[in-house]
């Protein structure tokens, strides 16, 4: 419509004040700074006092913004009133009125709707997905966040198109997050790299860097996003780096955890959030039952799945034997028993030193309900648990009034992987000193 120009369609008056409808806006400035602001009327198309009743109308995807005629009494579009078509050239406050698309299309067959701050940033931040579209949703006279801001900056820096939505896109946003909280930002990007590997090879000492994986069999389309890479990192502890007495001791060999039957989303985001925070060098999925690598799972682990190296297993015991051949021990994790023995670390209290001056490590974790399943338990080269403090494992679970026999999994998992890799713990003093 033209500056002051009312719609034929008597039924719709678009008597909103929207100060940019049917008027360009400094698209650089509300990149900047989300702010709309006008250009000035040298540039403004709307008020150079066209009489000739061509109206701008905004195109599809891809396409410039075209002079169209509009004959008096065709307000409605052919395909629907105030339909929505999907543009990367203006944003959607210029159309509030419009109403938003009943859903959105993936780009891909594979995508993925990643949604939640810290897992879009990370996304953002770690680059190991393809990225296709972000989507930034500003409410009603609501100003963009810091967080929001800085999520959109990391878009454009790696070349993300921004969708800034408004009015009733919230509904949508809803809809991509499957009813779960999205803070407003919701991201289309390809799923993570997850490496299938047949078994773990030999690590020569604490020395190295990285420790090598076998392949395992996957598609072209697979090895497009999961990649041929069989390199994972060690990750020796950061504060070791500005360490002067570090030697060769304060080095371990590779940590990695296998998962096998983690049904609930939630604890395999956290257990892989613990498991980044501590310093594992890989986590392995491995069984059918297993909970999928869904962005409920990815927001759970506050995005530290995006930069946590993710293997995948399909034949668990050919895994555990041949990684077993190459010198890696397996720890399964399991409800202690009258056998057990109460040691100070997991490495047996031995004249070596812990387990990761010994050997590289697994830890297995299994199930919610039944732990790890029996063929796993069984080629298990040591079985780990945490005793409770309330009963005697000799009298068993009957001993305590409670029946309190068991940790939730993420937080038996944390407990275990803090001590295969005895984390050290921060100290300041100076919290209880009083100043003069």
């Amino acid at each position: 419509f033209q500056r002051g120009e009312k719609s034929a369609d008597t039924r719709t008056t678009l008597n909103v004040k929207k100060p940019f409808l049917g008027a360009q806006f400094d698209e650089d400035e509300f990149i900047r700074t989300g702010s709309f602001k006008k250009l000035s009327r040298d540039n403004d198309q709307g008020a150079n006092g066209d009489k000739s009743g061509h109206d701008y109308k905004q195109g599809r995807r891809g396409r410039d913004l075209q002079a169209s005629k509009q004959k008096p009494g065709n307000a409605r579009r052919k395909v629907g009133q105030y339909t929505h078509e999907s543009t990367d050239q203006v944003p959607e406050r210029v159309k509030a009125h419009v109403l938003p698309p009943a859903e959105i299309p993936y780009t891909t067959p594979a995508s993925q709707f990643v949604f939640g701050t810290a897992a879009v940033e990370a996304a953002l931040r770690c680059t190991r997905r393809q990225l296709y579209k972000l989507y930034i949703y500003q409410s009603e006279g609501e100003s963009l966040s810091e967080a929001k801001s800085a999520i959109r900056k990391l878009a454009l820096l790696n070349n993300v198109p921004v969708k800034m939505a408004f009015a009733e896109w919230d509904r949508l946003l809803d809809k991509m997050s499957a009813g779960r909280p999205h803070n407003g930002v919701v991201l289309e990007a390809s799923p993570l790299p997850q490496l299938p590997v047949a078994h773990l090879h030999r690590v020569a000492s604490v020395k190295e860097e990285n420790f090598q994986v076998e392949l395992g069999v996957q598609s072209r389309e697979e090895a497009a996003v999961n990649g041929t890479d069989t390199l994972v990192p060690i990750n020796h502890a950061r504060w070791l780096s500005d360490n002067p007495d570090a030697t060769d001791s304060t080095h371990r060999y590779p940590v990695v955890l296998l998962l096998d039957g983690v049904q609930d989303p939630g604890n395999m985001g956290a257990i892989i959030r613990s498991a980044y925070y501590l310093g594992v060098d890989a986590v392995v999925l491995a069984g059918r039952n297993s909970a999928p690598l869904t962005p409920v799972t990815i927001k759970a682990s506050a995005g530290a799945a995006e930069n946590m190296p993710l293997l995948a297993v399909r034949n668990e015991q050919e895994f555990i034997a041949k990684s077993k051949e190459n010198g890696w021990r397996f720890f399964a994790a399991d409800m202690p028993g009258p056998a057990s023995q109460v040691v100070s670390d997991i490495g047996g209290g031995t004249a070596d030193g812990p387990a990761t001056a010994q050997a590289p490590c697994v830890l297995m974790m299994g199930s919610e309900g039944t732990g790890l399943s029996t063929h796993l338990l069984s080629a298990a080269d040591v079985k780990v648990g945490i005793p409770g403090a309330r009963f005697d494992p000799r009298l068993g679970v009957e001993s305590d009034p409670a029946r309190v026999d068991s940790l939730n999994v993420s937080v038996a998992a944390a407990l275990l992987m803090e001590r295969i890799l005895q984390s050290p713990v921060m100290v300041d003093e100076s919290a209880g000193k009083k100043t003069k």
